[in-house]
């Protein structure tokens, strides 16, 4: 069997699972904006799955107890804003990305990012490695002037631990522990991002000038 998680690709790239060739396929809600807590998961007609936890059988069978209406209503609603002017959506997001991108690697030195440029690029992901600026301290100074961003993945930044991907791709340990990712949504302006670059090149700045009078590296 062959399952893909298609969480960073729903709503943002054309999927088909015809033609992806899947036997099973899972989405997020709160990747779309919507709530969190609720997910999709598509199985190929004649795949069979075991249910993994026991009680009384709710979901489809694989899933013990009552659904959760609201949250598959929300998840339901926050795909159909995603999917209203798919092209005009997804041309935004890119836009306000490469706006990002371009300002950061325009306004400092030392800085790499990670993964394909152009069409293999999902159009709101922008991960991006600061050399000689520890990607959680960049986190939580970034947090204190309101930009949100994250330092791992959703499932291991508690670990503090670099993403074992930028790794595989072939970052060394200190440009993948220096990385952060921030993602575009249709709802972002040009003043979003205009702030954004106003703001993150003095944070990594301030926390390359203790790396460098610590002299940690």
């Amino acid at each position: 069997l062959f399952h893909t998680d298609a969480s960073d690709a729903y709503g943002r790239i054309p999927l088909n699972v015809q033609d992806l060739k899947v036997d099973l396929a899972t989405a997020s809600s709160y990747k779309i904006l919507g709530p969190r807590g609720i997910g999709a998961l598509y199985i190929k007609e004649g795949v069979n799955v075991d249910k993994i936890l026991e009680g009384q059988i709710g979901t489809q069978k694989l899933w013990p107890g009552v659904e959760n209406t609201p949250l598959i209503v929300g998840f339901a609603k926050a795909s159909e804003l995603a999917f209203q002017d798919f092209e005009a959506n997804v041309n935004r997001m890119r836009t306000m990305r490469d706006k990002l991108v371009d300002g950061i690697f325009g306004e400092l030195s030392d800085v790499k990012l990670n993964g394909p440029k152009g069409a293999k690029r999902v159009p709101d992901n922008a991960n991006i490695s600061f050399l000689r600026c520890e990607g959680e301290a960049l986190t939580i100074e970034l947090s204190l002037k309101g930009v949100y961003v994250s330092s791992g993945s959703a499932c291991s930044r508690r670990l503090l631990q670099p993403s074992h991907v930028l790794v595989a791709i072939g970052r060394k340990f200190s440009e993948a522990h220096g990385s952060i990712l921030m993602k575009t949504t249709r709802y972002h302006t040009e003043e979003d991002i205009t702030y954004v670059l106003d703001v993150l090149p003095n944070a990594v700045n301030r926390i390359r000038g203790i790396v460098g009078s610590t002299g940690v590296d």
